[in-house]
């Protein structure tokens, strides 16, 4: 009995073709349009992620006590070797690196400029995802990176000698030559506009910082471990006189953002609801009305009610089910189809010139590579079978309440 119920209802898909083929049209271009944003917010969640854990942030950071908010010169990391030893020693960690920020004032010629001399360990900073990763020779001793923007600003090239003066830890003055050796686009905002790399080595001796930094970056074997990485680190003796922060402690607004992505699908949810709603419950209730006289016939030779509610509940079911098979089978191949190339989303804006986007001294990458998970597909499943169920109650109460009389006549 129950499978000659689905070969019915499979049968009645079929009655009226261009009702059902719209029907399933709007299911599956509901589920389209789930998949296809999630997967988008999924590869702009990874830039995100990246982007913070990457070049700029690392997976946790440490600091002297008061200089994430004050960023005083003064307010430094002492026996860096050693504390950086003790890091390393975390089996989760997979590199740690000293860093240098300093306010100075550039000079290529005359003039003076405003600009910020950051300190790296060169050979650490090079490895992928870091704030040099990328970078084409080594940088030499007593030469500098500028950041693009700056560059542009003072009208410095590459090969020129700069003037580098500021104020050192001890109150003294700091100031020195050194050679432009290249000039960098970075994934951070700000060596691009106003960033003087050097070495960390060079950064310590122009500001008499021996063994000092102002940061130590951590980067983890694997992002899940940052926070159990700074609970291990607390306990750490050498550490007691620091702060240690996971990423998420550091830019916060930054992680709401990756939280909110999460919930898009479940916006998108509600058009693949409404679609579902429509679209189901309109094809159940014109094929209710148009098989009233076959229902009375059905009740005549003793069907009972409950089964003419199995019908079109199965019916309901098997609308809502073929169209997140096509809505599913279009959304993978829009996200297949892009997963290597890439989505521009900047080109969105009308302008080719812009790239990324600046938050929080961190830029953000607009060419996103659409991802999905198993998850996002059994959203729309589970919401579309609800949906079915839902739309297919009013119907299923008319044909329940028929007599088979009147039903006959009809």
């Amino acid at each position: 009995m129950k499978f000659s119920n689905l070969k019915i209802g499979w049968r009645n898909l079929g009655r009226n073709k261009k009702r059902t083929g719209l029907a399933l049209l709007a299911i599956g271009v509901g589920q389209f349009a789930l998949l296809a944003s999630n997967g988008l917010m999924r590869g702009y969640a990874d830039n995100i992620r990246l982007a913070i854990t990457g070049p700029m942030v690392g997976h946790a950071q440490v600091h002297a006590p008061k200089w994430r908010k004050e960023r005083a010169l003064d307010l430094y990391i002492e026996n860096l070797s050693g504390i950086i030893t003790e890091i390393r020693d975390d089996e989760a960690v997979g590199s740690a690196a000293g860093r240098i920020y300093a306010p100075v004032l550039v000079a290529p010629e005359r003039d003076a400029f405003v600009a910020i001399v950051v300190g790296l360990d060169i050979e650490v900073e090079s490895e992928p995802y870091g704030m040099l990763s990328g970078l084409d020779e080594p940088l030499r001793d007593r030469h500098v990176l500028l950041g693009h923007r700056l560059a542009g600003k003072i009208a410095a090239g590459q090969g020129d000698e700069i003037a580098v003066v500021g104020q050192a830890a001890d109150g003294s003055l700091a100031n020195d030559l050194f050679i432009v050796q290249d000039i960098i686009s970075s994934p951070a905002d700000l060596i691009n506009q106003s960033g003087v790399v050097m070495s960390l080595t060079n950064a310590q001796e122009l500001f008499v910082m021996p063994e000092k930094a102002h940061e130590i970056v951590i980067r983890a074997t694997e992002a899940g471990k940052a926070e159990q990485i700074v609970q291990r680190l607390g306990q750490s003796p050498a550490l007691a006189e620091t702060e240690i922060k996971p990423w998420t402690e550091i830019v916060p607004e930054l992680v709401i953002i990756l939280k909110t992505s999460d919930y898009v699908g479940y916006f998108v949810v509600i058009i693949v609801f409404i679609a579902a709603v429509t679209g189901i419950a309109n094809t159940l209730m014109m094929a209710t009305f148009e098989r009233m006289h076959e229902f009375g016939m059905l009740l005549a030779l003793g069907s009972r009610p409950r089964r003419l509610v199995r019908l079109i509940v199965i019916e309901a079911i098997l609308t809502g089910l073929l169209g997140v098979i096509i809505g599913t089978v279009l959304g993978y191949l829009f996200v297949i189809g892009t997963a290597d190339s890439g989505i521009d989303m900047a080109s969105w804006g009308g302008s080719g010139e812009v790239k990324d986007m600046a938050y929080k001294g961190l830029n953000l990458p607009l060419h996103v590579y659409p991802r999905l998970e198993l998850s996002d597909m059994l959203l729309g499943l589970v919401a579309v079978m609800f949906t079915s169920l839902v739309a297919s109650v009013w119907p299923a109460w008319i044909a329940a309440r028929l007599e088979p009389v009147e039903a006959m006549r009809a």
